[in-house]
């Protein structure tokens, strides 16, 4: 490989792929977290001290779903099909127009496609914002507060056991339907009825272990700060992708940030805490 990139080349793909790696790490793991808020979704009477916390959830996620989505299919992908088209044309020298080349035509030289490759990188890093210092710093603090998040979540649910009576639940509910089979109607009849009143008592028993940790103030501090963390973050990166956007080569940071504001809602925030 070696061989044919140079070494700059090869350091720029492995800048780029850390990049790529990081940010679907953070989306994963976001994803668990509300894959875990699903398990306690059914405690209607939690849903109000929850609020704050799913909401500060769901914006991470969608913030990482949505540059994800954007590096992804909106700067690599139609940035690799355009090098295939060209690495598969033939430049015409009078003109700037591509014309396909035939077997009779022969091959583009290497240091042709060397060219077409190197073009490709450069737009590549760019609009993943990786030549860009200030965005690259702000973007990595905010990833790093998404993780920080979702371990500290994981830690909650850890905490509380939801998780692990809801894996011990779904198992004794397997073996129970298993040895129903050939009860009569009405020993069926009496499992169930025992069945809803220990899944009520062992809710009860979940909420108030819920209850408990959502009212203490170390668990109210977290998300208050956690929140303040992210929305000073994300002031920042998008008051930095707006500055950037107006420049005549910079289209790429308009689309992320219509895409990342596609409501206005950002927006909105950033001038009413100004």
């Amino acid at each position: 490989l070696s061989l044919i990139l140079s070494r700059r080349s090869i350091s720029n793909y492995q800048l780029l792929f850390r990049h790529l790696f990081f940010a679907k790490h953070v989306e994963r793991r976001l994803f668990g977290t509300w894959l875990d808020h699903q398990m306690i979704k059914e405690f209607q009477v939690l849903r109000k001290a929850l609020g704050p916390t799913y909401m500060l959830r769901q914006r991470m996620l969608h913030f990482m779903q949505n540059l994800v989505y954007y590096m992804l299919f909106e700067v690599i992908e139609p940035c690799w099909l355009r090098m295939e088209e060209k690495i598969l044309q033939k430049s015409d020298e009078n003109t700037d127009d591509f014309t396909l080349l035939s077997r009779e035509e022969g091959n583009r030289t290497v240091d042709d496609i060397l060219r077409t490759h190197k073009d490709f990188m450069r737009r590549i890093l760019k609009e993943c914002l990786l030549t860009n210092r200030d965005l690259i710093r702000t973007l990595t603090k905010l990833m790093t507060t998404c993780l920080l998040f979702s371990d500290q979540m994981k830690l909650f649910m850890k905490t509380t056991k939801i998780a692990e009576e809801q894996n011990t639940i779904a198992m004794l509910e397997r073996q129970r339907r298993h040895h129903r089979d050939g009860l009569s109607k009405k020993k069926i009849r009496q499992i169930h009825n025992s069945s809803i009143a220990e899944r009520n008592l062992r809710k009860q028993k979940q909420i108030d272990r819920l209850q408990h940790e959502l009212n203490t103030e170390s668990y109210k501090r977290m998300i208050s700060r956690f929140e303040q963390v992210f929305n000073s973050n994300l002031s920042e990166f998008m008051t930095q992708l707006m500055s950037d956007h107006d420049g005549r080569y910079h289209t790429h940071l308009s689309n992320l940030c219509i895409r990342l504001d596609f409501n206005g809602f950002v927006t909105k925030s950033m001038n009413s805490e100004n």
